[in-house]
């Protein structure tokens, strides 16, 4: 049994990033590298820069009135040399760490992508992937929520934010130098406040969301009056009045919650600029006065000035931090996700016997969660080759019947055999291999019209008649050689030379890939209400052919319409998750039981006339 992860605590955050740089380093170790190299590169060159003009200023006081030609002006001459030098390569480094960040994000996030997606895909059952705690923790693992950040935009931030602590913790180091321990000081009152800012920046952009989230409705209320498709009812019924005080209403208790919150905002934003204010003044103070009693030269100066002024970068929150807060958080639920070691697939071994009769025993299923059952115990033998229809009202149970016997979930109690052999998680994938189904919801994949029929044996994809000879059973042949690009045209019109489907050419496409499935060796057939979306006609031909097109293999056809499953050899009918007739439909219609009441409810609405 697989292991229920959906409920397992959030993940901590907290110390994530240097996990997720491991991470980096594993699945892109060269690009990680150089990340950080032109990270530190660009964050270095600055404090050298600082350094470079210092000396530079030092040399400009020794060489003033000495001629161009002396030594004191060539010195000048090879710093202000090596200051252009380390100008570009700021620059240059600082472009490649970008493009180096961002394609080391992407390529975070897409194997974490595909970790999340293998460690989904692992159970063979579904049931998870229709709990939506699992489904949050899914979203959450992408990025999804509150601000969209994938786990990689916290290594691309991460990578911005180490260029500009180098700068600061080297600047730091600079102005300790000029004066020991000023630097350490300047340094954590500014980190301090980085940190709140930090804080209160997220905070912000959160509420922000979460305000026009709520003001949208509001908006919606005030603009329903103007707006030329409601303005009709709105003077018929009177309801002007009605939107004008829903909008008072709801407008200013939101807006109290705005305001609050910028009257907070503007305060923080005195106490940094004051705090940061008295602390520039404070050095520049300390160190012109150092400078002007002989503790140190100009060119000290200069560089204290500078390195403040690098260090004033320290007091800024921007995307990074968010980028580097929310992607840590999609990275830490990525994390928590076992790894797959082993792709998602069948074993070599075919299914232990050869198919034959399916047998439930005492079936019974519950949803997770659920204190109800949704079937109660239910007995039913299917021989091989059998046509079985079941039928029955919304919510009798019938689907999840018939995912039972496809083995796509594990009952809650009872079994489900094929040939005597049980149907478990150690053998649930190859039996599945021996089922194709046409759901209700059936998939519409946006890919090409030969792929979407050949995924119903895609080790078979280069059967071509076998692809012609389905297509034509379902009758799509036609539509498929009037495609632009034949079977190669993709079904989604956002592609190029990609077109769109009728729900009715979808479902013959289904059916085709069913059909496709049964031709290369699978035994089951399932179909769930497969001819939703056909025409009358087209549903007509699809139940005189249905035995034709299935010869030999055991088929469970479910319908709410009684007149189509007629001509199965069985027919059982569930009603609240048991079976209450079994037998053919002459037997039933001879029983009058519930299958002959509902099928003559069915026939009277075609038989009667028009009023």
């Amino acid at each position: 049994m697989t292991a229920d992860t959906s409920r397992l605590p959030p993940p901590a955050t907290r110390w994530v990033m240097p996990t997720l740089i491991g991470y980096s380093f594993s699945v892109a170790p060269a690009a990680t590298i150089l990340t950080a190299v032109t990270a530190i590169v660009a964050g270095a060159a600055p404090v050298g820069i600082t350094v470079a003009i210092g000396e530079l200023v030092d040399g400009l006081t020794s060489a003033i009135g000495q001629g161009l030609g002396t030594p004191a002006a060539r010195e000048c001459y090879r710093w202000a040399a090596v200051i252009v030098v380390l100008f570009f390569l700021t620059h240059l480094a600082d472009s490649a760490r970008t493009a180096l960040g961002r394609a080391l994000g992407r390529r975070v996030t897409g194997r974490l992508g595909e970790r999340v997606m293998m460690a989904a895909s692992e159970p063979a059952t579904i049931g998870h992937l229709e709990d939506p705690a699992y489904l949050s923790r899914l979203g959450r693992a992408r990025g999804d929520g509150t601000i969209d950040m994938p786990p990689g935009e916290a290594v691309f931030g991460f990578s911005t934010k180490a260029s500009m602590w180098v700068t600061s913790i080297g600047s730091a180091a600079l102005l300790t130098q000029v004066t020991w321990g000023l630097g350490l000081i300047v340094f954590a009152v500014f980190a301090v406040i980085h940190s709140r800012l930090v804080q209160n920046y997220r905070i912000a952009v959160i509420e922000t969301v979460d305000q026009t989230e709520k003001l949208r409705r509001t908006s919606y209320l005030r603009d329903v009056p103007t707006t030329p498709g409601a303005a009709r009812e709105v003077r018929l019924f009177g309801l002007a009045a009605f939107f004008r005080d829903a909008y008072q209403s709801e407008w200013r208790p939101n807006m109290m919650e705005v305001w609050q919150r910028r009257r907070e905002h503007r305060f923080f934003v005195v106490v940094v600029v004051v705090v940061t204010g008295l602390t520039v003044a404070s050095v520049f103070y300390f160190l012109g006065y150092r400078a002007a009693t002989g503790g140190s030269t100009v060119g000290d100066l200069a560089i204290g000035g500078l390195a403040v002024r690098a260090l004033l970068q320290v007091l800024r929150a921007d995307d990074d931090d968010l980028r580097m807060g929310f992607g840590s958080k999609a990275a830490a639920e990525a994390f928590a996700f076992p790894v797959v070691a082993t792709p998602v697939a069948p074993d070599e071994d075919p299914w232990p016997a050869p198919v034959g009769t399916i047998s439930c025993e005492e079936l019974r299923y519950r949803y997770g969660g659920a204190s109800d059952e949704v079937l109660h115990g239910i007995d039913l033998t299917v021989p091989a080759g059998q046509s079985l229809a079941v039928v029955g009202l919304n919510g009798a149970g019938k689907t999840t019947l018939a995912r039972l016997v496809a083995g796509l979930d594990a009952p809650s109690g009872g079994a489900v055999r094929v040939g005597g052999t049980p149907i478990e998680d150690g053998n649930r994938r190859n039996w599945q291999r021996q089922v194709v189904a046409v759901f209700q919801d059936f998939a519409r994949y946006e890919l090409t019209v030969r792929d979407n029929i050949a995924f119903g044996s895609l080790a078979h994809a280069d059967d071509e008649e076998g692809l012609r000879a389905v297509a034509r059973q379902a009758g799509l042949l036609k539509f498929v050689e009037g495609l632009p690009d034949g079977w190669d045209t993709v079904m989604s019109s956002g592609y190029t030379g990609g077109v769109d489907a009728s729900g009715g050419e979808w479902q013959r496409i289904a059916i085709a890939r069913a059909l496709f499935g049964l031709r290369h060796g699978a035994r089951l057939l399932i179909m769930d209400e497969p001819a939703a979306s056909l025409d009358a006609r087209a549903e007509a031909r699809l139940y005189d052919t249905f035995h034709e097109l299935t010869a030999g293999a055991t088929t469970v056809a479910i319908s709410h319409r009684f007149a189509t499953v007629r001509k199965a050899e069985r027919v059982v009918v569930l009603d609240h998750g048991r079976i209450i007739e079994d037998g053919t439909h002459e037997e039933l219609i001879s029983a009058d039981g519930r299958y002959a009441e509902l099928f003559r409810l069915q026939a009277k609405r075609f038989e009667e006339g028009p009023s």
